[in-house]
């Protein structure tokens, strides 16, 4: 895709709109981060459509990753240290990684319910 914002743009069209419609532009601008009203309008009339994916899912499943492959480890390292773990830790961990692997089948389910 072209970045539309850089093309040289020499010619003008003219529409009216209400003030109801000038906010819903402006909304939807801003829900996809367009900052520039031009390049927004030229990119809705030549394509149709804009696609604004929000990937603060994949940011939170990373970071619920993250806390449970360090739990993991630190099982590990007590398993190492003292020889064993006590049932309890172990059960707690368990039911954290099913928490985060039922979390990442959610997230998944609605991604192929998009598509």
């Amino acid at each position: 895709m072209f970045n539309q914002e850089s093309l040289p743009c020499n010619r003008q069209i003219h529409i009216k709109l209400s003030d109801k419609e000038l906010k819903l532009i402006r909304d939807r601008m801003e829900q996809m981060g367009f900052k520039n009203m031009s390049a927004y309008i030229r990119k809705m009339a030549i394509d149709g459509y804009y696609i604004n994916v929000d990937f603060t899912a994949i940011h939170d499943l990373a970071k619920m990753m993250c806390i449970d492959s360090r739990n993991i480890n630190q099982i590990a390292k007590e398993a190492n240290t003292y020889g064993w773990v006590d049932e309890n830790i172990i059960a707690e961990m368990k039911a954290e990684h099913e928490k985060v692997l039922e979390t990442v089948k959610e997230y998944f389910d609605k991604l192929l319910e998009i598509m």
